[in-house]
C-alpha cells in the first residue's frame, strides 16, 4: 500500500505538493498564534467568537447532518442507502475529531485541555462539549465498525 503512495503521475505529485503547502501555511499560522495569542484569529474584546469556534460549530453541524444521512437506513431499513451509510459514518467521525481539535486549539495552549479533563466543572460549556463529543465519537466508531463488519 505504501509503495502505491510513492508512485504517481505528475498531476498526483502536484496535488501532494499543494496539500503540503497548505499544511505548511497552517503550521506557520498556528505557531504565529501560539506566539502572539488568539488575537491573530480575529478574537478581540469586541469579537468574542473567533475562527476556531466558528469552525467548531460548523463541524458539529456537519457531524449531525451525517447522522441524518444514515438514519433512513437504520430506522426504515431503506437498503438503497446501504453504500452511503459507511461514508456518512466516516464523515461524522472525521467531523467530530476535527471539532474536538478546534476546541483544543481554541484554548490557546494545547496542554490546557488537561485542565478541562482533570478539573471538570458542570458550569463549563467546554467540559460539556468535550464530554458529549467524546461520547458521540465512540458511538460513531462503534456503528462504523459494526457496519464494516456486516
Amino acid at each position: 500500500m505504501f509503495e502505491r503512495a510513492l508512485t504517481g503521475s505528475r498531476r498526483y505529485w502536484t496535488w501532494v505538493f499543494v496539500l503540503l503547502a497548505v499544511i505548511t501555511v497552517g503550521l506557520y499560522s498556528y505557531f504565529k498564534q501560539y506566539s502572539y495569542g488568539l488575537g491573530v484569529t480575529g478574537m478581540s474584546r469586541d469579537v468574542s467568537w473567533g475562527l476556531y469556534i466558528a469552525q467548531f460549530t460548523f463541524l458539529v453541524g456537519v457531524a449531525a447532518s451525517a447522522v441524518m444521512l444514515v438514519l433512513p437506513y437504520y430506522l426504515h431499513d431503506f437498503k438503497k442507502f446501504g453504500k452511503m451509510v459507511i461514508l456518512g459514518e466516516f464523515l461524522a467521525i472525521s467531523s467530530v475529531i476535527m471539532s474536538m481539535l478546534f476546541i483544543i486549539v481554541d484554548l490557546g495552549q494545547p496542554l490546557r485541555v488537561l485542565n478541562v479533563i482533570l478539573y471538570p466543572s458542570p458550569h463549563s460549556m467546554m467540559f460539556w462539549d468535550m464530554l458529549v463529543l467524546s461520547g458521540y465519537l465512540v458511538l460513531n466508531i462503534v456503528i462504523g465498525w459494526t457496519t464494516l463488519g456486516a
